[in-house]
């Protein structure tokens, strides 16, 4: 990584000690000792030794960086290997998301979609396409609507309930009343089947997946003549087995530091 840091995004103002501490951080991370000295780090990054003894004591007391009593050297701290780990088991929760996707779009030839609320809008941000090249059309990014489909009401459904007033206070009054009910259905089931509610002619089976403080819902869609022949008990059966499965393993990730089979 070059060492002119404020170069790495151009035309975006750069604050200068942040950019020097992060250099730091990767120096370490670069180096094959544990240890380096502040003349080390110095000499290695160009920077004054004020000002790096400056950033390394700020560091150290946020627990990103250790000062040994015996020789005074720094080392990384514990701060940064629990951000680090965070990122890993994000990513690592990631991937068996998708391996389970892939799974399921394999066996049943069919879309299978990940989807979320941000900023109050329910949105996919993931999907496994299906094999058939007259499956419908879509790509990652895309809308869903949370008060029609079997993906955006399972979506509502899983919000808390203050949630779901705010998300649906937009909806005409008629339409609200149904929309509960629904709701609440869904919960006690932990799963949802539509027709033809947000595409002619396609159909979804949903379920909710909570990962963390993340709130997911794990679809399988397509033509609403397919799902039938394959029938959506084995579709739901299949996507609650499969989000068993991707819980079971993000817990057992978390536990154990991370590290995953």
């Amino acid at each position: 990584m070059s060492d002119h840091a404020e170069e790495r995004t151009p035309g975006v103002q750069q604050v200068n000690s942040v950019l020097h501490a992060v250099r730091i951080l990767e120096l370490f991370a670069a180096q094959g000792q544990e240890y380096l000295s502040l003349t080390q780090i110095s000499r290695s990054l160009g920077i004054h030794k004020t000002t790096v003894y400056r950033l390394l004591r700020t560091l150290q007391s946020v627990g990103w960086v250790q000062q040994s009593e015996s020789n005074g050297q720094y080392r990384l701290g514990s701060g940064i290997l629990l951000a680090a780990s965070a990122v890993t088991i994000r990513r690592t929760g990631h991937d068996l998301i998708t391996e389970e996707m892939e799974q399921l779009a394999q066996r049943f030839h069919e879309m299978v979609v990940l989807a979320t609320v941000h900023d109050g809008t329910g949105i996919c941000v993931d999907l496994v396409k299906s094999r058939y090249n007259l499956s419908m059309m879509t790509a990652v990014g895309y809308p869903v609507p949370l008060n029609a489909g079997a993906t955006g009401k399972t979506l509502l459904a899983a919000q808390p309930d203050d949630q779901v007033c705010r998300l649906t206070q937009h909806l005409p009054a008629a339409e609200i009343s149904p929309l509960l009910e629904t709701i609440n259905q869904i919960r006690t089931q932990g799963y949802c089947f539509s027709e033809g509610e947000v595409d002619l002619g396609a159909s979804a089976v949903a379920v909710p997946l909570h990962l963390g403080d993340t709130i997911y819902v794990m679809s399988i869609s397509g033509p609403g003549e397919r799902l039938r022949q394959i029938g959506y008990e084995s579709l739901r059966i299949a996507l609650q087995e499969s989000v068993r499965r991707i819980q079971q393993k993000y817990v057992s990730l978390i536990h154990f530091g991370g590290v995953s089979g």
